[in-house]
């Protein structure tokens, strides 16, 4: 398995050493279209996306998947294509094999996946780990997330303080589509000069960054009206469900850490608060509750636990 690291990808697609494939694989969706994005940028003309780039589902693929993909590009450096969900492939496998095997400097083919398991997968996802250049896509950790937002703010060519970059992490954790709009609108509404934790009150709200400890505190004390009032808030405010419900599992799981975040639950507290939190989550990916419901019902169940 020929296993690359996102750092060392970025830089390379950035100074344009390009591999003719490549495989991204794991539950983080967000840099898997990160990367696709920047080899757009190197390899294809925005002019021409509709001739020089094709994206295709795993469990639909065109019968003559090869000829699409082989398609020469017409004013690009290279044609680049996607498919989706290679764990769900019913057909075409011989012929992407032979795209990848080709090793055309005109294509550029990108497969994704979610989790994989060597051991438990087919053959032709097993030929494609041995042969194809893999980023494994998992959920970055405290100190990843904070130097991806480094980069990203430096290469705006901006600048960010680490006490920024530390309140923009305790406002949204790793979720990288959420960190990526507030960059993008401390961006540009601060063009100039570094990005400081002032910056960030102004521009994302400091009444909308409070209402999450506010949130965390009426856990902690047991304080109902204090806590739906401070959930209203974030709803008013176009917080996503699951955005709510990550944030809340960060704090939970620094109590039971032994952290010592301000308010931190005591370590049973934290994990009979865990336990409602991951049935609420399992619940809303399932499609059983409507979110903004069973968060609410969840914060109601964790003031009233004891």
């Amino acid at each position: 398995m020929r296993i690359t690291d996102y750092w060392q990808l970025r830089e390379e697609i950035k100074k344009g050493d390009i591999k003719n494939s490549y495989l991204l694989a794991g539950e983080n969706d967000f840099i898997k279209e990160e990367i696709i994005d920047l080899l757009e940028t190197s390899l294809v003309e925005k002019k021409s996306r509709a001739f020089d780039e094709t994206k295709f589902y795993g469990d639909e693929l065109p019968d003559d998947i090869y000829r699409h993909i082989c398609s020469p590009p017409v004013a690009s450096k290279r044609h680049l294509s996607v498919i989706f969900g290679i764990d769900r492939i019913k057909k075409g496998n011989e012929q992407i094999k032979r795209v990848v095997e080709s090793l055309s400097p005109f294509l550029c083919i990108v497969l994704t996946a979610g989790k994989i398991d060597k051991k438990k997968e087919n053959k032709f996802i097993k030929w494609v780990l041995d042969n194809v250049y893999t980023l494994v896509c998992e959920k970055f950790s405290e100190d990843e997330v904070k130097r991806w937002i480094l980069e990203t703010v430096k290469s705006k060519g901006a600048d960010i303080s680490r006490d920024a970059i530390c309140l923009l992490w305790d406002f949204s954790g790793d979720d990288m589509l959420s960190l990526h709009s507030e960059i993008e609108k401390l961006l540009t509404f601060k063009p100039k000069g570094a990005i400081e934790t002032k910056d960030i009150k102004a521009i994302v709200g400091e009444d909308r960054i409070l209402s999450i400890y506010t949130l965390e505190q009426a856990i902690y004390e047991s304080d109902l009206r204090k806590g739906m009032k401070a959930l209203e808030n974030l709803f008013m405010w176009g917080e996503k469900p699951t955005v709510i419900v990550y944030r809340l599992r960060i704090w939970l799981s620094s109590s039971l850490s032994g952290k010592g975040w301000k308010n931190s639950l005591g370590f049973d507290d934290a994990a009979m608060a865990i336990s409602m939190l991951m049935e609420t989550e399992l619940s809303i990916k399932r499609g059983e509750m409507d979110g903004r419901f069973a968060v609410e019902e969840l914060v109601y169940k964790l003031i009233n636990r004891r």
